[in-house]
């Protein structure tokens, strides 16, 4: 029999030890988080009033103030991450970002790629925009040029609702972001733009006020949901109940007067609130502790 060298039997009971050794699972966000003392949060800088770059060259927006206020009630310091509609779920996906609020949509397709802390913080629908007197209703849309932002779903939301009036299907355009788009239809390069109610309330309220909604209706009706990391339940939940204590307490209610009440920077006509049905009295949705 040929001897083992020493060296040979301590590599074996080392690669040994390695397969017994229990499995250690990571810490979770929330611990990251807390240890480093800083959460990264992604957000846009080219979509009022939910995020933008203001007059004075400053970060502003509602979803901004909302950040802010969730970084102080973790106790802890925000660095913020540019995003835009490519990269605000795949920076989720390989974690340069531990949180995602970018006036997102809560959509399935995109529930199979990330999580959303609860409730959505905020309600919207989608509006068609064109020059005023130009198109009257939506089923005049049909064949007409439509302009909507990269990485929205209202490149799939606008032909669904135009194709329920009209057989002529539209030809879709994409911009960068809602300025390009709101160009384009002042310069005729496309008929119609297509974008969520409050953003396009401030955007067409900046760029131009011979502009208006068609048929002065909302469709595909939605939520905005703070994103975060998939398969993470306590970071998840943690965001969950840090919105939900900002319901109760009136934070929420005083950054929306702030942007979107009757004295706000962008008044808006239609309650945003996340807030439960008539049957419930319309109360803020907040879970009970």
């Amino acid at each position: 029999m040929k001897k083992v060298s020493l060296a040979v039997i301590l590599l074996m009971l080392f690669m040994i030890s390695l397969i017994a050794a229990p499995i250690t699972a990571s810490a979770g966000l929330l611990e990251d988080v807390k240890k480093n003392g800083v959460v990264r949060i992604g957000t846009g800088n080219k979509t009022p009033p939910m995020n933008y770059i203001d007059e004075k060259g400053e970060w502003v927006g509602f979803d901004i103030d909302l950040g802010n206020e969730i970084a102080k009630r973790l106790g802890v310091k925000i660095e913020w991450v540019l995003v835009d509609n490519k990269t605000r779920i795949a920076f989720l996906a390989n974690r340069t970002i531990d949180m995602a609020l970018a006036n997102i949509s809560v959509t399935n397709s995109r529930q199979e790629q990330m999580d959303y802390a609860e409730p959505p913080y905020f309600w919207t629908g989608k509006i068609f925009y064109a020059k005023k007197g130009k198109i009257k209703s939506i089923k005049d849309l049909g064949g007409k040029k439509i302009g909507v932002d990269q990485g929205s779903n209202a490149f799939i939301a606008a032909p669904q609702e135009i194709a329920k009036v009209s057989k002529k299907a539209p030809q879709m355009l994409s911009f960068q972001n809602s300025a390009e788009g709101f160009l384009a239809l002042k310069q005729g390069k496309i008929d119609a733009y297509s974008q969520d109610a409050p953003i396009m309330a401030a955007v067409a309220g900046s760029l131009g006020a011979e502009y208006e909604a068609v048929g002065g209706m909302i469709y595909s009706p939605g939520l905005y949901g703070i994103g975060v990391p998939e398969n993470d339940s306590d970071w998840r939940d943690k965001l969950s109940f840090t919105l939900q204590a900002m319901l109760a307490d009136g934070t929420y209610e005083q950054l929306y007067e702030k942007w979107f009440g009757p004295k706000g920077k962008f008044p808006m006509s239609v309650n945003s609130r996340p807030r439960l049905s008539d049957t419930f009295g319309g109360m803020l949705y907040v879970w009970p502790d």
